[in-house]
């Protein structure tokens, strides 16, 4: 996946959903809850699940699609 595909998303400001390669869909509410590695190679994904707070890092490689509604 290219970055700037990912950054268009974020600057929209609108949810959307990034799928992985293995399959794991992340939904994304709004650009706080995504960020950029340093050198823009990962994502940083904020998300709750089962009451907790969670984080995961996505390398860009890995993301097979990158969705938002119509």
């Amino acid at each position: 996946m290219d970055a700037s595909l990912v950054e268009e998303l974020i600057a929209k400001n609108k949810p959307f959903k990034i799928e992985t390669a293995s399959g794991r869909v992340f939904e994304v509410p709004h650009r706080d809850f995504i960020s950029f590695s340093t050198r823009k190679t990962s994502l940083i994904i904020s998300y709750e699940e089962n009451g907790g707070e969670h984080f995961a890092i996505v390398p860009l490689l890995t993301i097979t699609a990158a969705m938002a509604p119509a």
